[in-house]
């Protein structure tokens, strides 16, 4: 048999499941004349002679998903963000204040924030799964965002040895923000809401573990430097 390509295939199924007697008349003939059994196995043994092509199919679908996935943990305007709304490459970090990998990465997180270029933005999605602690600093790092302090009280936070409630207090303290305002915004239920819906996120995106990055849609599990630093060089390549 003759190999028909993927688009007169999808046209054939087409006409299978949108054709209606009032289009029978404008239809193709030689589509018209053919039974349904006929069109299901010239699409089979097409796809038998081509199996790439179900491959590919599923490759995209598999893409369109994740796009659509990315797309929703970007779109959550509760989440913290630094660097133009614009900026063509775009950072996702899933983080926690315990985690020693996330202290070894924020410095790197923070250099490409700072570069001259001014093409990065990182939205964090603040998720504590550590230790009650990691908890105490998220919701004092979402507080001190009320303020517009995000970016100071996440630094001071990374930096701390002490992430107890006594603790965090000390660095929003220490990092000029309205404590009585402060002492509202730690114990306002909506912050424990947005941290229940970050961890969802992280669930629905297939995240355990901190720190987990999506760099324009492409994920990475853990602070792996020379890695991400190639998919910086990729983004900034692509755009």
């Amino acid at each position: 048999m003759k190999p028909f390509s993927l688009l007169i295939l999808t046209s054939l199924c087409a006409s299978m499941a949108a054709c209606s007697p009032q289009d029978a008349a404008s239809g193709p003939d030689s589509v018209d004349r053919m039974a349904r059994s006929e069109v299901e196995a010239i699409v089979k043994d097409y796809l038998i002679s081509n199996p790439e092509v179900l491959s590919e199919a599923i490759r995209a679908l598999s893409a369109h998903e994740q796009n659509k996935m990315v797309d929703s943990l970007s779109a959550d305007v509760r989440d913290p963000s630094l660097g133009p709304k614009d900026a063509p490459i775009t950072i996702i970090e899933f983080f926690d204040y315990n985690c020693g990998y996330c202290h070894a990465a924020y410095p790197w997180l923070f250099r490409h924030l700072d570069d001259k270029a001014g093409d990065v933005r990182v939205i964090f999605k603040e998720l504590p799964i550590l230790a009650e602690s990691s908890l105490i600093a998220s919701r004092g790092a979402l507080a001190a965002q009320r303020q517009g302090k995000y970016r100071d009280m996440h630094l001071a936070l990374m930096r701390s040895k002490d992430l107890s409630e006594a603790g965090v207090e000390a660095t929003a303290r220490s990092v000029g923000l309205d404590m009585k305002r402060f002492a509202s915004d730690f114990t306002d239920p909506k912050v424990m809401e947005h941290i229940a819906d970050v961890a969802r996120q992280s669930e629905e995106a297939g995240i355990r573990g901190t720190p987990g990055f999506f760099i324009n849609g492409e994920f990475i599990n853990g602070f792996d430097e020379p890695t991400l630093e190639r998919m910086i060089r990729d983004a900034r390549a692509k755009s």
